[in-house]
């Protein structure tokens, strides 16, 4: 327990220490990634609005679950609890490859190897923040509004900030030491997609089964931007909730220190 406390502090010192090259590498590392395109970074806005306009066709058209849900027209419902799901979906699967994408920078000895899955999630961060820019436009401009309640998105933003970056120590870790987690990560991430309460609404379940889809964290996370976008909720008013994400982020972030610092020695090695 000692030396999992002492690995997040180094970790968090290490990123604060190099806060400036982490920013800085956040914004090559997004860049390069559409780097060849003819659009560029304009891929990170166009490519989700496909999925959405696919995953609302299926939902309103194909299931014939059009109209209303929750009070608000459920394509905009849709819209609130998908874009938050495609930052943590890459941040899982694509910052959690970041120390083997990023094998050269590991190789050298003067760099500081925690800041990598700090700038890949932080990238990707970024391409969220243009996302939502335009989903605001989109909820104003159609006549939709926002309330009172979006003042907690940058809230949730944050903690889903902070999950991608815990999320991206641990797995980044895990797929640097063995190439099957990377894919076994692959492949679980579209039961926690179907697990998730994405596109059905979480009040469609009751009793215990309720209380285990709650257990998981990325509920936690969706529900909090359907809360400011649509369900009109604060986040305090389920204090519990909110209690328990906290603690289990708490642990979360023990653990990905814990296992980073017992891996980290062999990264160069096995890269």
């Amino acid at each position: 327990m000692l030396f999992a406390f002492r690995s997040l502090v180094n970790i968090a010192r290490t990123n604060a220490e190099f806060g400036k090259l982490t920013i800085g590498m956040a914004k090559v590392d997004m860049v390069k990634r559409y780097s060849g395109s003819m659009i560029g970074v304009l891929w990170a806005v166009v490519r989700p609005m496909i999925f959405i306009g696919v995953y609302w066709f299926a939902v309103a058209i194909g299931f014939r679950g059009g109209g209303v849900r929750d009070g608000v027209p459920v394509v905009f419902w849709l819209i609130s609890g998908i874009i938050p799901w495609f930052f943590i979906s890459e941040a899982i699967t694509g910052a959690g490859m970041s120390i083997r994408r990023n094998s050269h920078l590991v190789t050298r000895l003067v760099y500081p190897v925690a800041t990598i899955p700090t700038f890949s999630a932080l990238s990707l961060f970024y391409a969220h923040m243009m996302i939502l820019g335009v989903v605001i436009a989109v909820f104003i401009l159609s006549g939709q509004g926002l309330g009172i309640y979006i003042l907690q998105l940058p809230y949730y933003m944050l903690c889903t900030l902070l999950f991608a970056v815990v999320a991206a120590t641990l797995f980044s870790a895990l797929t640097a030491v063995s190439k099957d987690a990377g894919h076994l990560i692959g492949s679980l991430m579209t039961l926690l997609f179907w697990l998730t309460p994405i596109i059905w609404p979480l009040e469609r379940l009751g009793g215990t089964v309720k209380y285990i889809i709650m257990l998981n964290p990325v509920t936690y996370l969706i529900q909090g931007y359907r809360n400011a976008f649509v369900l009109e909720r604060w986040f305090f008013v389920q204090w519990e909730y909110t209690l328990y994400f906290w603690v289990f982020m708490g642990v979360a972030a023990l653990f990905a220190s814990f296992l980073f610092a017992k891996l980290k020695d062999d990264f160069a090695d096995i890269l």
